[in-house]
Parts: structure tokens; C-alpha cells; sequence
């Protein structure tokens, strides 16, 4: 487990990608205290190890190229940049890299998960889930979420399970996003799409993150996120389901946050 970090973490995917180049090559970023996160890169016609696990549904951010998920018996599912991804416990799930160039995925894991539990895909695929609407869907699209959930300002709980509640977040250029703090959690964002600051304070830098981007802020430091630029911006962010208190300024009964 890597050690979860006191400080702040601005982390530049494009730059490790471009460092790294065609894969394959795995690249493990941090640790929130209950997940493990890192990229995968694999070069295009390879497959993954099928394996499944039976206490935690495992999910993923395409961030670069195309990926064909084999996710229990059910049909496969061709997901490309941006899309997100969940298998539930239990499933098998194995991905391959189509097209012409690498792909990355962001994944992210149980801490001690491991890729021991093996079962063959059946011959008989099985209909998908009767489910229209988030959470727990094992692929969402921006413009699919667009399509149900309208223009900009909107929050959409993708992801809720035991260990994790994950938000999508569809913001419009000046939209401000309440400056607060989270005294028992630290939560961390991936950029999908357009530009934003994050604010921690007078006595910290400004971060200017952007599509790509993985931004992760400690427990009990207040933040400030405001959307830049002339396009709307998504950002994927991922809470502890249990701790979901949030303070604000003016709440008189809130903890100091931490400088």
C-alpha cells in the first residue's frame, strides 16, 4: 500500500503518458486509504488477465484509446477516452486494447486486492441489467449523461458502494463550486474535460488542472474549485461513501480546516 499523503497531489496523466510512451507499462500514482490507483497502458490486441473480486466492485477511467470490457457473461462493451467503467464483485472482467494506438486506463482498486480469483467466460451471454440510470451502471458516457441529465449545473452519483461514492460533476466556465473542507476523508478528482483551479488557501499555491489531470486534496484542507475557459468542464470525483459530512464557511458547529 503506498503511504496516503498529508499534502496536496497535483498529478499531470498526459506527462507520465508521454514519459512512459507506447507500453506496456504500469504506473501506480497513490493511495486514498481505501483504494489503490495507477494507470495501465497496453499496446493495442492485448488482453488482460481475466479475474474477478468477490468483496469490492473494481472501476476505471479510459484515458486514452479504445477498450473492449468483458464484464461477467454479458455482451461486450467497446468504451473509448473518458468513459468510466465498473465491474461489481463477483464478475469476471478482462480488457483488451482495440484500434491502432495504445490504451490507458486509470484503475482503481481495493487496497490488498489481488488477481487470484480465475473463471472462464460462459458460451451463453446473458441479456444486460434492466438499468437506465446511474449509480452502479457498468458504463457511462459524458454524452449519454448529457442526454438524461441536460446542460450544466449537475452532479450525478455514478459509483456508491461500501467502500466509495464517486460523483460526476458537469460544471459551466464561472461556475463556483463552495469553498469546504472534509475533517475525516480526503477527495481527490480526475479532469475529463475543460479547465479548473483549485484554491486551497492563502498560504498555498493556486492549481491549474485540466483535462487529464488528477487533483488530490487531504483531509481537513478547504477548497475552492472554480470551472475556467470557454467550455464546460467534468470532473470525476471520488469520496468516502461513510464520511460524506461536508463543512462550509458559516458553520458554526465545523472543525477548523487545516492550513
Amino acid at each position: 500500500m503506498a503511504e496516503v499523503s498529508t499534502e496536496p497531489l497535483h498529478i499531470k496523466t498526459s506527462e507520465i503518458i508521454a514519459e512512459k510512451g507506447e507500453g506496456p507499462w504500469y504506473e501506480p500514482l497513490f493511495s486514498d486509504g481505501r483504494n489503490n490507483t495507477g494507470l495501465i497502458c497496453d499496446l493495442p490486441g492485448t488482453a488482460s488477465d481475466h479475474h474477478w473480486h468477490p468483496d469490492f466492485d473494481e472501476f476505471w477511467v479510459v484515458m486514452k484509446g479504445n477498450i473492449d470490457f468483458d464484464i461477467g457473461d454479458y455482451p461486450t462493451i467497446h468504451a473509448s477516452k473518458g468513459d468510466i467503467m465498473s465491474a461489481p464483485a463477483g464478475k469476471r472482467h478482462q480488457m483488451m486494447t482495440v484500434g491502432d494506438e495504445s490504451s490507458v486506463r486509470l484503475h482503481i482498486s481495493k487496497i490488498g486486492s489481488n488477481h487470484d480469483n480465475k473463471n472462464d467466460r460462459s458460451s451463453t451471454i446473458e441479456p444486460f441489467p434492466d438499468q437506465t440510470e446511474p449509480p452502479n451502471m457498468l458504463h457511462n458516457t459524458l454524452p449519454g449523461l448529457i442526454e438524461q441529465m441536460g446542460e450544466p449545473q449537475w452532479v450525478s452519483s455514478v459509483i456508491q458502494n461500501p467502500l466509495n461514492t464517486a460523483n460526476l460533476i458537469y460544471s459551466a466556465p464561472g461556475t463556483p463550486h463552495n469553498a469546504h473542507w472534509h475533517p475525516d476523508f480526503d477527495e481527490w478528482w480526475t479532469i475529463l474535460q475543460g479547465e479548473l483551479t483549485w484554491d486551497l488557501g492563502e498560504k498555498r499555491p493556486i492549481y491549474n488542472v485540466k483535462q487529464g489531470d488528477i487533483m488530490f486534496v487531504p483531509r481537513g484542507l478547504k477548497h475552492y474549485i472554480l470551472t475556467h475557459g470557454d467550455e464546460n468542464s467534468f470532473r470525476f470525483a471520488i469520496t468516502d461513501s461513510k464520511g460524506l459530512h461536508v463543512y462550509q464557511e458559516g458553520d458554526e458547529d465545523a472543525p477548523p480546516p487545516r492550513e
